[in-house]
């Protein structure tokens, strides 16, 4: 019931719209959303940021690298990106 409550309430109906709204725009400001959401225990927030961070359209919680050292740090990116995916959709399991 509380999981129930949680997941549908005003609060999260606003954020989780919102969210959705900058997701094509902004991914790291919609990953961000989302994460809040998700650590909060909604599940299909869960999902949607493990899916910005598995396909790698949100980076904002890896350090900025610089333009000409971007080649070396290609797959640590990809890796950290793809932690990041897994501990999400194992919250969402």
């Amino acid at each position: 019931l509380l999981k129930r409550v949680c997941e549908r309430g005003d609060w999260v109906s606003s954020r989780l719209t919102a969210a959705h709204s900058f997701s094509e725009q902004d991914p790291d400001k919609a990953a961000w959303n989302f994460v809040k959401l998700a650590e909060a225990g909604h599940e299909v927030a869960q999902m949607n940021a493990a899916h910005l961070f598995d396909t790698g359209q949100s980076t904002f919680l890896l350090p900025e690298v610089s333009s000409s050292s971007a080649e070396a740090e290609q797959p640590d990116e990809r890796n950290v990106n793809r932690i990041l995916a897994q501990r999400y959709y194992e919250m969402s399991a």
